[in-house]
């Protein structure tokens, strides 16, 4: 089961527009590039390798921990539903 809900995060899987973008979330990747730029010029080669490295690493630690957000999230609401539909059944 949480292969599959992975993949739906991902969206791999059809279900939901997983490319939502807003203006603020472009305004700040446009604040992201501008201050990376700024880095790639006062930084030497090396460092800005090692920065890069940083970076990639930022985005795994930040896409897993999404990802298991997601998957909890995802079985909260089953159990919800599920404590809603017993509830249903035992006021019958």
């Amino acid at each position: 089961m949480k292969n599959l809900l992975h993949e739906l995060y991902k969206g791999r899987i059809p279900g939901w527009d997983s490319q939502v973008h807003s203006p603020e979330s472009d305004e700040i990747l446009k604040m992201i590039r501008h201050e990376r730029k700024h880095f790639k010029n006062i930084m030497s080669d090396r460092n800005f390798e090692k920065f890069k490295e940083l970076e990639a690493l930022h985005g795994e630690f930040h896409a897993r921990h999404y990802e298991n957000v997601y998957t909890s999230a995802f079985k909260l609401g089953v159990m919800l539903m599920c404590a809603v539909f017993m509830s249903e059944q035992e006021g019958s």
